[in-house]
């Protein structure tokens, strides 16, 4: 019941930093490495902790982002071309994938997962079929196989849609679940949709309820969420691109999420800007900054470097002093799930207090307007388990 780092473009250097090491897992990237670079990062992960380290095959990323992917023995030749359908297509695939993974020496394989054209039954039963195949491959080994669940998020507002899938899935042996959310929302903002939200939670609690470990991948804030709905695990990363896999992700600039410093107030679950920061200190409300989770090595290095080098760039503090934010307060949330609804109320209240104070953030659409819907969401959950 730990955090996870998702690996991107230049992230490694993260693992073991000051303030991070309650992470408990690693999710590597193919996209981003070749398997020499890949097999490097894993001897230094492995020399600075005990981290669960996941081989996420990646094949659900478009053409236009694969990077070295190409470049890895489990990217088949064929894979535009194939039948991916076909079951028989994918035999001869999952062994190479589990020797792959084998010869890295992870500790977790996710099992291959491609986006299809309709999210049917027929492709959750292959998904589960290409789990059962994985599990075959490694059997003896010391490797866990994580059975992928890659679901467009609207899609989960079908009646008995996340049930239907959790049974599917549930048929066929897995060590676990790797849930990569779909959506066509920008990856800065939030997910506002009461019901795609209470259908995403309803798939994490259907999967755990087979008595199975979650771990939910490219998370954000919303990652309170998902462990209110009891994810065992969320996995997150610096850049916004690695907090929501999306379409309009492929959109950002080279090299990640932008280049915009951002610090995580918990006090509004938001996201800041600095002139956002200066606002708040300014108009008397500095009470909501570096608030619970949010105050931690990391953002009193951003204060002192707004105090004192206002003109110096902090983007590298605003990466490090959320992640450290998501990892405390993912930790917190796996003894006290009940914490998440404490904190919305709380955020609603002080977005309330903002706005009764005609204090307006730069970014219009950084209002709090997504926390009614997300108390909202956990409401439903709450009432569905009566």
């Amino acid at each position: 019941m730990a955090s996870y780092f998702q690996m991107g473009h230049d992230t490694e250097n993260l693992v073991g930093e000051e303030g991070l090491g309650t992470y408990a897992g690693i999710i590597l990237s193919p996209v981003n490495r070749t398997p020499e670079e890949l097999g490097k990062d894993i001897a230094t992960f492995r020399g600075k902790g005990d981290f669960d380290i996941v081989l996420d095959p990646q094949l659900y990323f478009p053409r236009s982002d694969r990077g070295e992917l190409r470049k890895h023995p489990h990217f088949a030749s064929d894979f535009d071309t194939a039948d991916l359908s076909s079951a028989n297509w994918w035999k001869e695939h999952t062994s190479i994938l589990a020797q792959y993974a084998l010869g890295l020496g992870v500790t977790s394989v996710a099992t291959p997962a491609f986006i299809p054209r309709i999210w049917d039954d027929g492709f959750y039963s292959l998904c589960a079929e290409l789990s059962s195949a994985l599990m075959g491959n490694l059997a003896g080994k010391d490797v866990k196989v994580l059975t992928s669940v890659v679901i467009g998020t609207s899609d989960l507002t079908h009646k008995d849609k996340p049930s239907r899938i959790a049974s599917i899935l549930s048929n066929k042996p897995s060590d676990g679940y790797y849930v990569v959310f779909v959506s066509d929302i920008d990856p800065r903002r939030e997910i506002a949709d009461e019901d795609v939200l209470f259908g995403m939670l309803c798939l994490i609690r259907e999967l755990r309820a087979s008595g199975l470990p979650v771990l939910v991948s490219h998370c954000s804030s919303d990652m309170i969420l998902f462990k209110y709905a009891e994810a065992e695990h969320c996995a997150t990363g610096k850049f916004f691109n690695l907090r929501r896999f999306t379409k309009s992700r492929y959109e950002e600039p080279a090299g990640g999420g932008g280049q915009l410093p951002y610090s995580f107030e918990h006090s509004l679950l938001a996201f800041l800007r600095q002139a956002d920061l200066l606002r708040l200190q300014r108009d008397g409300h500095a009470s909501m900054l570096s608030n619970s989770h949010s105050r931690n090595c990391w953002s009193e290095k951003i204060q002192e470097s707004l105090r004192e080098n206002p003109e110096e760039p902090w983007l590298r503090l605003g990466w490090r002093q959320y992640l450290a934010w998501f990892a405390e307060a993912e930790k917190d949330l796996s003894g006290e799930r009940e914490k998440a609804t404490a904190w919305l109320k709380s955020a609603e209240e002080n977005w309330l207090a903002l706005e009764d104070d005609s204090i307006l953030l730069d970014e219009p659409r950084n209002n709090g307007a997504w926390v009614r819907p997300w108390r909202q969401s956990l409401i439903r959950l709450k009432k569905s388990t009566i």
